[in-house]
């Protein structure tokens, strides 16, 4: 039996994934269910596990390969099974014609000592023939400071730089910021910790009241389709985590996190963000995010302004809880508090939406009691 081995949908927005390596070598006995590939889309890297059992008679996509979703990438099968014929490679496209160039003899050579593509030189004169002048200029741009080193960008890296490029680019990002006291949850996380038998963090309780207070504010748990706008039925909350690989960022997703209690939240929390910072996010923990948290405190940022995900229309920062002076009535005093920031896709919603659920979350936070988690 000849199984084929195709390029999975590992999250929802995902169209393709680069192969970022393979466990087994074409020849050697694969069993079903044992990690085969690594994929790596720009949420994270997912070890995928055989579909069949046989040898790894083909591989298709070597090391590297951005693949389509829904292609074949190998095949599995016995050392007797005939092997399905191959397609035949999809022609590329030609490559434009580059435009007539008119250069002196001078620039040319100029041009060549600099290693200046004369292509990317504008021309001053009115005629279009590029001068030694234009190509000095040309060097002047293009010289920088000098270099230390370069480093190639992995799989990983690149296709986090291509999914942030693209929701830079295509989503119109504003955002509303609240300073928020901390001090009703500090006080209540050592009962917590001890009432639920694990360590409870601040991010922990505030995962748990945003995905509470999102089915009332649904156009946070939404997106922008074709022509409409889209409101999610789950309230699936994406878990932002630095991971270990090319300084790149990992969202695992807590599935339909507001019917879950303050400890089951918490445990998943601390799941997620370990198998992110060792690379080991299944498909699962990534598809179908609605609502991204992404929590800076530990890095020591009192506020950040991060990018909204393709297919989102909304993202919670929390900075990090510190003592400051508040006012209190006519005195001044020193609270622990944070800056809590939505960024948000101004196409979906806007800041009256975003700011009247932060001004939610803010009362819901400050007012925590542990009897809340029971």
């Amino acid at each position: 039996m000849v199984t084929k081995v195709i390029m999975e949908k590992l999250a929802e927005n995902t169209e393709e994934a680069t192969i970022g390596q393979w466990f087994k070598r074409e020849g050697e006995r694969v069993e079903e269910g044992e990690p085969l590939y690594e994929a790596i889309t720009d949420k994270a890297s997912v070890e995928v596990p055989a579909p069949g059992s046989g040898v790894l008679r083909k591989v298709l996509a070597p090391a590297s390969s951005v693949v389509p979703v829904g292609q074949v990438i190998a095949f599995i099968a016995e050392p007797e099974d005939e092997l399905p014929s191959l397609a035949e490679p999809r022609p590329q496209a030609p490559r434009p014609e580059r435009r007539a160039i008119k250069a002196s003899f001078g620039a040319r050579r100029l041009a060549r000592e600099l290693g200046i593509d004369l292509a990317t030189v504008a021309p001053a004169r009115s005629d279009g023939r590029i001068t030694e002048d234009d190509v000095r200029r040309a060097a002047a741009r293009a010289v920088g400071p000098p270099v230390l080193e370069r480093r190639p960008l992995g799989p990983l890296k690149r296709a986090v730089v291509a999914h942030l490029s693209k929701s830079a680019t295509g989503i119109p990002v504003a955002s509303v910021a609240l300073e928020v006291s901390f001090e009703a949850v500090q006080r209540a996380l050592p009962q917590l910790s001890q009432g639920l038998g694990a360590e409870v963090e601040p991010r922990d309780v505030v995962l748990w009241l945003a995905a509470r207070l999102l089915p009332e504010h649904r156009l946070l748990n939404a997106a922008l389709a074709a022509d409409a706008i889209i409101v999610y039925e789950p309230i699936n909350i994406g878990l932002a985590v630095d991971t270990e690989q090319e300084a790149a960022v990992a969202v695992g997703v807590i599935h339909e996190a507001d019917k879950k209690s303050l400890g089951e939240l918490a445990a998943e929390a601390r799941a997620v963000s370990e198998k992110a910072r060792s690379g080991h996010l299944a498909p699962d923990d990534l598809a179908n995010v609605t609502f991204t948290v992404v929590d800076h405190g530990s890095l020591g940022l009192d506020s950040s302004v991060p990018l909204v995900g393709e297919r989102q229309s909304a993202v919670l920062a929390i900075g990090a809880i510190a003592p400051r002076p508040v006012a209190r009535g006519e005195r001044l005093v020193v609270a622990h508090t944070a800056t809590l920031t939505v960024a948000f896709d101004h196409r979906v919603l806007n800041a009256t939406v975003a700011a009247t659920f932060l001004r939610a979350l803010k009362e819901r936070i400050e007012n925590f009691q542990p009897t809340e988690a029971d």
